[in-house]
């Protein structure tokens, strides 16, 4: 099978991540070609063929509609597949002139008030079946992006990462990963850990990034800012536990990451969240009392805590795992 992705974003979220990993997985076993930005060539195996499109043009761009039919026609791919908002609209756009016997497929990542561009393709996948009733007037099929976790390298221990950041190794140590920015919830995060007196240690880099400290000076917390690091699952595997804190998430990886890494976890009420994790370790967004509330008690139970979380980590070796969403995908392309 002749599979084309189209992508027309190029930054380092879940998106490019997504469509990286899904393309390098279906190119082992079938004939892969995508059309993106050429700043994502890099990041593709070699057996991915990639045509370097210049998708910093407008959506409305007439060179970029002209460029995406002449590429179509020339490769004639058995399925093409739309990946976003912007792809989406384009691909909707382009298909009367696309002179191939190709399956239109598009997947939705996020909650969107308009998803016309969505419309009049052979299929949408949603990235969670709370998504599906966005789509109208088109077949959907919920399939959730899988994750493959880096081999398992050196266990790490509390007492280590305790020595490292400065904090206290007898003392339950959580952890937060994400980007600085107003969307992680990291000051109602902040304020929690202060209030619950908790030890929190927020990997990640971002805008946010002095305001967050000032606030964690002024409440006197024990929070750690590590910033941008490349070991993340190192130190989540030495955590007591991980704390999603969003106010809202498309698809959220490092939470993935997390039950694949049997992490225990407290999150928000996010649409992915409520998929996969039991409502006892559930808390309303943006709500720093029940999250308080919620921290206090992870840390003084962490059996009980561990046990809660059981059938999310067996749920998640079944739905979130890279080969699974492959063959789901797989499955899609061949209805």
């Amino acid at each position: 099978m002749h599979i084309c992705q189209i992508v027309a974003s190029w930054e380092h979220g879940g998106l490019e991540k997504h469509v990286i990993e899904l393309s390098n997985e279906l190119s082992k076993d079938h004939q892969l070609t995508v059309l993106a930005h050429p700043l994502m060539k890099q990041y593709f195996e070699n057996a991915v063929h990639f045509v370097p499109v210049d998708f910093s043009r407008s959506r409305w761009s007439l060179s970029l509609h002209r460029d995406l039919i002449r590429i179509l026609n020339q490769i004639k791919p058995n399925v093409i597949h739309a990946q976003a908002n912007k792809a989406a609209l384009l691909v909707k756009r382009i298909r009367p002139f696309v002179k191939c016997s190709s399956r239109f497929v598009a997947t939705l990542h996020n909650q969107k008030d308009n998803t016309r561009m969505f419309e009049g393709f052979d299929n949408v996948i949603v990235v969670s079946p709370r998504l599906a009733s966005l789509v109208k007037n088109t077949p959907t099929t919920a399939i959730y992006n899988g994750v493959r976790l880096p081999p398992s390298s050196k266990i790490v221990t509390r007492q280590e990462i305790a020595q490292e950041f400065g904090l206290d190794a007898q003392t339950p140590i959580l952890i937060a990963v994400g980007r600085l920015v107003d969307a992680k919830g990291f000051d109602v995060l902040i304020e929690a850990a202060a209030k619950a007196q908790v030890q929190l240690l927020i990997v990640g880099d971002g805008e946010l990034k002095a305001d967050l400290q000032k606030k964690i000076n002024q409440l006197q917390a024990t929070v750690v800012l590590a910033g941008f690091r490349q070991d993340v699952l190192r130190l989540m595997s030495a955590a007591d536990g991980f704390v999603l804190s969003s106010r809202h998430e498309g698809f959220a990886y490092v939470f993935v990451e997390a039950l694949l890494s049997k992490r225990t976890i407290i999150a928000t009420s996010i649409p992915m969240v409520k998929d996969f994790m039991p409502e006892e370790l559930i808390v309303p967004i943006a709500d720093v009392d029940a999250l308080a509330t919620k921290l206090k008690w992870a840390v003084s139970h962490l059996s009980q805590w561990q046990y809660l979380m059981q059938p999310s980590f067996n749920k998640a070796q079944n739905l979130l795992t890279l080969e699974a969403m492959a063959a789901s995908t797989l499955a899609v392309y061949n209805l």
